[in-house]
């Protein structure tokens, strides 16, 4: 499963749909540095180590910019931090390009598009916008 986050120009006033942030593949804003607000949740992300493995990013990067004193402190529940993710304009289809930060996520039996996207991600993408980006895919 490749999971993608929704980014856009932070100067742009452009509305996302379920579908994401339409992009042109010539824009001069592509790649973005860019975080996400992410709350440690239990039973499975209750340390540095487990989020920094959803996000593929090392422990190191989530404690500084979230002020946590230590990259092997463990997290309370729905402590706060600050994820850095890298977006870019990616073509999808021959008509449409969109922007997002694209991750891989191996989906377990017995998830669906909706529960990876609505609970280990937090809302940070919707289940659409991980149908369109897998149109093959067939969470079981």
């Amino acid at each position: 499963l490749f999971l993608f986050f929704l980014c856009c120009d932070s100067q742009a006033v452009i509305e996302p749909t379920t579908s994401g942030y339409t992009c042109s593949l010539n824009q001069t804003t592509s790649p973005c540095q860019t975080y996400v607000y992410y709350r440690a949740v239990a039973p499975d992300f209750l340390d540095l180590a487990s989020v920094g493995d959803l996000f593929s990013v090392s422990r190191l990067m989530i404690s500084n910019p979230s002020n946590i004193s230590s990259p092997s402190s463990p997290l309370v529940p729905f402590q706060s931090m600050f994820v850095p993710i890298q977006c870019s304009c990616n073509r999808i289809n021959s008509s449409m390009s969109i922007s997002y930060a694209g991750l891989n996520y191996t989906i377990k039996a017995g998830n669906t598009f909706y529960l990876v996207s609505t609970t280990q991600f937090q809302n940070l993408t919707s289940y659409q916008f991980v149908e369109v980006v897998n149109p093959t895919l067939v969470p079981t």
